[in-house]
């Protein structure tokens, strides 16, 4: 019992350490302390040494002194570049398929509707999360045709002829006269509009600009991929406002309207509208 009193005393009993000056012996600094605090100090600063440096041995001293550590990081970064350059790859062949497809579409010829909707699938994946998509048969999308009227209404509330576009809503991209309608057999698959010089040409729907340039036959170009495999085509302007890849609303002006191209033989507008790669005649669905 005496030897537990004697140890708890030399714990808890107070000492004082004094600093004082050599030469006058003034008291210069006073600590107190005890032998309990001492170890709890010396305890406290050696579990904070001892995870500090397994700390550094597992990050900081591992990657300079590991040689392990250092090629296993290396051989993560690689395997890293492997898979981003596989999809670059990936994205590179389906980004030239796109444009050979487009091309085709501003070459006025039809395209397979398969091949347009692969190819656009990425271009449209932030489209999609807006609206869902729909992919009924091509006999439904026939029998809705035939059942619909052919009668054109106002353009936020137009009569469906195919059932994929039920949901879908377009504008008029300009106010103006048509002057040269739809013809597919004569290989016209768009229409002509005439309207004031200059005047604004507006997207017909929500999308994502695909092709915005110039090109010698139909002078500037601006094209829109829509939800539901729909693609809206804006030929001869005088200029475009949009980039490749710039995402646009409905009603948004794109370009102006204007006589480039040596296809155009005056101030208008060529819009086509083509969904699954066929083209449609837009005064079924819009009303001019």
């Amino acid at each position: 019992m005496a030897l537990k009193k004697t140890f708890c005393d030399w714990l808890t009993v107070r000492y004082q350490l004094v600093v004082r000056n050599e030469d006058n012996l003034a008291e210069e600094a006073t600590f107190c302390f005890s032998y309990a605090k001492l170890i709890v100090l010396t305890t406290f600063l050696f579990t904070a040494l001892v995870a500090c440096s397994v700390t550094l041995s597992n990050t900081i001293l591992a990657y300079w002194l590991n040689p392990a550590y250092i090629e296993r990081e290396n051989q993560n970064k690689v395997a890293k570049l492997a898979v981003a350059l596989e999809e670059l790859e990936t994205q590179n062949k389906e980004q030239e398929q796109f444009i050979s497809l487009l091309q085709s579409i501003i070459a006025g010829k039809e395209v397979d509707r398969e091949a347009l909707s692969a190819a656009t699938a990425s271009t449209m994946s932030s489209a999609s999360s807006q609206s869902a998509s729909t992919s009924p048969g091509t006999e439904d999308a026939a029998r809705s045709k035939q059942e619909t009227s052919t009668a054109p209404v106002p353009a936020t509330a137009y009569q469906q002829k195919d059932s994929e576009l039920q949901e879908v809503f377009l504008f008029s991209p300009i106010n103006g006269i048509i002057t040269t309608p739809f013809k597919k057999k004569a290989g016209h698959y768009g229409v002509d509009i005439v309207a004031k010089e200059q005047a604004p040409i507006k997207c017909v729907a929500d999308g994502i600009v695909v092709l915005a340039e110039y090109t010698l036959e139909t002078g500037w170009v601006i094209i829109v991929q829509h939800c539901r495999n729909l693609v809206s085509v804006y030929k001869h302007n005088a200029s475009v406002f949009k980039k490749v890849g710039s995402f646009v609303k409905a009603g948004e002006v794109i370009a102006i309207m204007g006589n480039s191209g040596t296809l155009s033989s005056g101030p208008h507008l060529h819009f086509e509208l083509w969904h699954g790669g066929k083209a449609i005649d837009p005064e079924d669905f819009i009303a001019f």
